[in-house]
């Protein structure tokens, strides 16, 4: 409380004779109650002895503990948005949410009401943290509990079906029906690992994981697909080894269906398991519904800030927004496009964050989501149950990251990136992607792209010999 007390300048003489002390006796003793529910008797009668002695009320209330100290700060906020040229709501806001008793917030969301009367707020219904109506990182869960941006990344999940934010963990949306769905895991109740391919020995290393969610037609069992496609790619087999390949969780954005879970590896496995897709899954869709999307997690272990913000560039610019939405298929909020060149704050809000690559977007929905620890997930992408399609996506997600490793940022252009993808040390890796983009109608080099070498005339030969 001594830092407030320097910030607004009140020495001790200030503070025994001011009318802000003599408001703070007035207000203190009903606000206590309130604010500290959890003050014990003896707590409670040290406070009031206090308020109560005319003697040394400023060397007293520097000895307060520590939820006296947390009262004194909801008061000094207070009076602080009433009386003072707090006029900025942000300031207000952050104000308010420094202080740390949760309950007592409400009183000061009274207080931030009052000051600012054409201003709408809310408070997290799960933390307590104020948000104005405008903030986009302000929520409504079950279409009316309003819910921060963090609890909603923590805890919540946005149900397609029911069009709504719901807890992860609600189970009139993830229902507990373990005899029906055996094999298929709760909520990211998935473990992907590693598997071992040819990509391992690249320089640098950059593996994938693939989401793909799909919904099962309600005549069939759920139980009767997971087994269908488990025994076809669950296990990735080598001479010697098996390996977890994929995994099925329930997801509440699905009206009957479940999500396949991935391991992380290179391109070469991800096109021998999922063969499968090659015929048709009878009874099985995920392009045709309103809820089903194909995520791609990307390695980020070897990235730089400069490489992370020259990949988003590329993904949001607009003029590359035709190449951007024909791989994507769809126009979601479950992966939104923004315009991320107008206004850099993102860039600047990650560098001075502790962890730059988890902090490059404060919505988890956008097209390109930083905030998992270890990977970059492009979510742009709807589902798909076409072989080539699927690994197109996957195709794409994989060279976008190493184009935008090398490329300038004037260089970030839909023309360069296909140029890229037809170079002859890249054709290998863009199979499907490349022809998939021609069927698009995108002008997709059908030969390998190879530079012209200058010819030299070398003038220590007598016979000028040319090289190239």
């Amino acid at each position: 409380m001594s830092l407030l007390l320097q910030q607004w300048k009140l020495d001790k003489e200030h503070w025994q004779g001011s009318e802000w002390a003599g408001r703070v006796k007035d207000h203190a003793k009903d606000f206590m109650v309130r604010a500290l529910n959890s003050a014990n008797h003896r707590d409670h009668r040290y406070m009031q002895n206090w308020l109560d002695n005319r003697e040394d009320k400023y060397t007293r209330f520097k000895n307060l503990n520590i939820k006296a100290k947390a009262l004194g700060k909801g008061l000094a906020i207070i009076f602080a948005i009433k009386d003072y040229s707090y006029d900025e709501v942000t300031t207000a806001i952050e104000m308010v949410n420094s202080f740390h008793v949760i309950r007592a917030r409400s009183d000061l969301l009274t207080v931030l009401e009052n000051k600012f009367p054409d201003n709408s707020f809310y408070q997290c219904e799960d933390c307590g943290e104020i948000l104005e109506r405008e903030d986009d990182r302000l929520h409504f869960a079950y279409d009316e509990n309003p819910i921060c941006q963090s609890c909603i990344d923590s805890n919540y999940i946005w149900s397609e079906a029911h069009e709504m934010y719901v807890r992860d963990d609600d189970e009139r949306f993830f229902p507990n029906d373990e005899d029906d769905d055996s094999l298929i895991h709760s909520y990211h109740d998935s473990n992907p690992r590693h598997i071992p391919s040819e990509y391992d020995n690249r320089k640098p290393k950059v593996l994938l994981g693939l989401e793909l969610e799909v919904e099962i037609n309600e005549d069939i069992e759920r139980n009767e697909k997971a087994e269908e496609v488990l025994s076809a790619i669950g296990i990735y087999r080598t001479d010697n080894n098996r390996y977890q390949y994929a995994e099925l969780e329930k997801d509440g954005s699905l009206s009957y269906g479940f999500e396949i879970v991935t391991g992380f590896t290179g391109l070469d496995v991800h096109r021998k398991q999922l063969e499968f897709f090659k015929d048709q899954w009878q009874g099985v869709r995920s392009h045709n519904t309103r809820t089903c999307g194909l995520h791609v997690h990307v390695c980020k272990s070897n990235m730089s800030l400069y490489h992370a913000a020259k990949l988003v560039f590329f993904i949001n610019d607009e003029k590359n927004y035709p190449l951007i939405r024909a791989l994507a298929r769809r126009n979601s909020d479950y992966g939104k496009l923004k315009d991320k060149k107008s206004n850099v704050v993102w860039i600047k809000n990650a560098r001075e964050s502790r962890n730059p690559l988890t902090n490059l977007n404060s919505d988890r929905y956008e097209a390109l989501n930083f905030q998992n620890p270890k990977t970059i997930e492009f979510r742009l992408f709807k589902g798909t149950l076409k072989y080539e399609t699927i690994n197109a996506c996957l195709e794409f997600s994989f060279l976008s990251w190493h184009f935008s490793k090398d490329a300038s940022i004037k260089d970030l252009t839909t023309e360069k990136f296909l140029e890229f993808i037809s170079k002859p040390e890249n054709r290998a890796d863009s199979v499907y992607l490349r022809d998939y983009l021609d069927q698009k109608g995108f002008s997709v080099y059908k030969k390998p792209i190879i530079k012209n070498i200058p010819i030299v005339v070398n003038p220590k030969s007598s016979f000028n010999t040319l090289t190239a």
